[in-house]
């Protein structure tokens, strides 16, 4: 019997998520766990919210919520960068099959959709990518000069 791994990851998180809900519902139908839980987890909100550490530059919770803003925005950038980078590599790895392909009976067994969809995601890929960076110029995203030559 061949195990599939897709099916035993699936079926592993099942079993570890139907875990952690029984051992939730445990502790948590006791008065005494239940008020630990929930003091806890009032401590830590308070001090995620409150702390002077936490609210970026002491300017409160506005502050930190410019902070996660602009974080966010040099994310999207850096995803955007991703993409287009992915698309050139699919796009590249199509048309090096294809230059395989190419040579005199070397690798007459590559079939056209292992040159032609690499090209076809990777151009799509690469579009997303070049369409968040826009996207995010036009709502006032300053775009990355990082690792770029000055002129």
């Amino acid at each position: 019997m061949k195990i599939n791994p897709v099916e035993y990851t699936a079926d592993l998180g099942r079993r570890v998520h139907i875990g952690l809900q029984n051992w939730c519902d445990k502790h948590t139908a006791e008065p005494a766990q239940r008020q630990i839980m929930l003091s806890t987890a009032a401590i830590t909100f308070a001090a995620l919210t409150f702390s002077m550490g936490a609210s970026a530059g002491g300017e409160g919770f506005a502050g930190m919520l410019d902070t996660g803003a602009t974080q966010a925005d040099s994310g999207s950038n850096s995803l955007a960068r991703i993409f287009k980078f992915l698309g050139f590599g699919g796009a590249a790895y199509g048309g090096f099959n294809w230059w395989k392909k190419g040579q005199d009976g070397a690798r007459s067994d590559i079939k056209a959709t292992q040159i032609f969809i690499p090209i076809l995601a990777g151009a799509g890929i690469g579009g997303i990518g070049y369409l968040m960076g826009k996207a995010g110029e036009t709502v006032g995203m300053a775009t990355s000069t990082y690792g770029q030559v000055p002129q």
